[in-house]
């Protein structure tokens, strides 16, 4: 059974991309990764120490390609 370190709720954490479950911290060997309490395949930060800023830049949302007009027009 694994067991997790739950990140306090006042430090923010983008939620998992696939899922959208809080992400938690997971200690290996010695070393921590911030990883989705659902699934290993989900995205997990490399063993070492806790990187929350790495979660959140890989889990940020992004807008669909395409949906911002990016056309300039001439005044006239």
């Amino acid at each position: 059974m694994e067991k997790f370190i739950h990140i306090q709720e006042n430090i923010f954490c983008e939620p998992c991309k696939e899922c959208g479950e809080r992400p938690v911290i997971e200690q290996v060997k010695g070393k921590f990764i911030v990883r989705c309490p659902k699934s290993k395949s989900h995205y997990q930060t490399k063993p070492g120490l806790v990187d929350i800023k790495d979660w959140n830049i890989k889990n940020k949302p992004h807008p669909p390609l395409g949906s911002k007009d990016t056309s300039k027009k001439k005044a006239s």
